[in-house]
């Protein structure tokens, strides 16, 4: 017999693993690691269901904790010396738009967003890998929705500049 905290959980897990996933594998550019942060995220979200205490939403909650995740194992590769980035030459699969863009210019976007701040960086990573709103985003990162905002013009506006200086290079 299934109980309503399981059902609760299996619900949330299904509309967020996805979005949890792109954003871990915009950490480590490899889906058997991304795959790896995403469960450890759920099972410290399922260790800490009942201390969710309702100031943010359920999903910027989780975000939060995978985040968490994600710094976690970015200090223990380091610590370990073991980071393996696969093939760079591979389109990042982050973007879902990619059909619709040029293969060449795609590669020059993501090599730039690799190059941002970390605070530029990451709010690209939860709105365009991880699909998330401003809202969500602000209450993830525990930041003024306006901060994301500006944030995310700040970050556009340098790869348009930089996707557009490297393409006139060539």
């Amino acid at each position: 017999m299934i109980d309503d905290f399981t059902i609760e959980f299996q619900k949330f897990w299904v509309t967020t693993a996805g979005k949890v996933r792109a954003f871990m594998f915009c950490a480590c550019n490899s889906w058997n690691d991304a795959d790896d942060m995403t469960q450890d995220c759920y099972f410290r979200a399922l260790k800490a269901w009942k201390q969710f205490d309702g100031r943010a939403s359920r999903e910027a909650w989780l975000f939060g904790i995978a985040r968490k995740t994600r710094v976690d194992w970015l200090r223990q590769k380091i610590k370990t010396n073991t980071i393996a980035l696969e093939n760079n030459n591979k389109v990042d699969p982050c973007d879902i738009s990619r059909q619709q863009t040029n293969t060449l210019s795609i590669e020059k976007i993501w090599e730039v967003v690799k190059n941002l701040s970390d605070e530029h960086k990451e709010v690209i990573h939860l709105k365009f890998a991880s699909g998330l709103s401003y809202d969500l985003i602000a209450q993830t990162l525990d930041i003024p929705i306006g901060t994301v905002r500006s944030r995310l013009h700040r970050a556009l506006k340098t790869i348009k500049e930089q996707v557009g200086d490297r393409e006139n290079e060539t």
